[in-house]
């Protein structure tokens, strides 16, 4: 039974720090897709996580440090920094 992104999000929310979370939960949290996820951990470049057996695992605490470093805050789109991150 599929989740709807709506519980995904708040399964990434209620864990804990230390949690390692699966990349469905974290593409719904960040708004990147699971292909952005799959091509990141084939080329490099994404965010950090942990193998096992058949499944990418996430740190919660390493998702939010990588949104912290690759997020920018602005107030028009003309502030904003285009990166080659997406």
């Amino acid at each position: 039974m599929a989740e709807n992104i709506i519980d995904l999000q708040k399964q990434f929310i209620a864990a804990d720090d230390e949690a390692m979370l699966s990349t469905n939960i974290v593409a719904a949290y960040t708004g990147l897709s699971i292909s952005w996820f799959n091509n990141k951990a084939y080329q490099g470049g994404g965010i950090g996580y942990t193998k096992l057996l058949n499944k990418r695992l996430y740190k919660k605490a390493d998702v939010l440090a990588w949104l912290a470093e690759n997020s920018q805050k602005v107030k028009s789109t003309s502030e904003y920094k285009g990166g080659n991150n997406g």
